[in-house]
């Protein structure tokens, strides 16, 4: 039930603050997405799944490419400012919205901003903080772990983002239930 609340807080009060906070439009409707969808609904993908249901879905085939093999769905998410697919990975029980493009610092400014700092109850713990740089660009992958002292179930969110123009995805986010 505090997972929910500290969902639904996140998911809709801090957002109206993110979009005004960065002059990025591309970094801002990222994490706005992955707010209002991805950790809102972190405990119900059932939910997301009915939210989403005008969203255009991706045929089994294109939303195999975001799938790497496991069973879900995805879906187009419209934006004037980019272009955003959602997954929700039945297999693993996480969501994740990827961008096509999107600039990788403000983005990971903004994700930082929204998980570095977990609602009360919970503590957040960084996990992984890693760059690899490439002939084609840096990967950088920051991960973010809530936790409380009464479950055992941790909220789990991690952002990889590239500059590598030639990337399926510039950026990552995604969303999970851990143990």
């Amino acid at each position: 039930m505090r997972l929910r609340k500290a969902a639904v807080t996140l998911g809709g009060s801090l957002l109206p603050t993110l979009a005004v906070a960065s002059p990025d439009l591309q970094a801002s409707a990222f994490m706005d997405i992955y707010a209002s969808h991805c950790i809102k609904y972190l405990h119900d993908f059932d939910g997301l799944r009915r939210h989403l249901g005008a969203a255009p879905r991706l045929s089994p085939d294109k939303a195999a490419v975001f799938l790497k093999g496991s069973q879900g769905n995805a879906w187009m998410v419209p934006s004037p400012h980019g272009q955003f697919i959602l997954v929700i990975n039945q297999d693993k029980q996480l969501c994740a919205l990827y961008a096509k493009t999107v600039p990788a610092a403000p983005a990971q400014e903004l994700f930082e901003k929204v998980v570095s700092n977990a609602p009360a109850p919970f503590r957040s713990k960084q996990m992984r903080n890693t760059s690899s740089p490439g002939t084609d660009g840096v990967t950088r992958t920051v991960a973010y772990e809530w936790s409380t002292d009464s479950s055992p179930r941790k909220p789990l969110f991690s952002l990889t983002v590239t500059t590598n123009p030639k990337s399926v995805a510039q950026g990552v986010a995604i969303a999970a239930l851990g143990h």
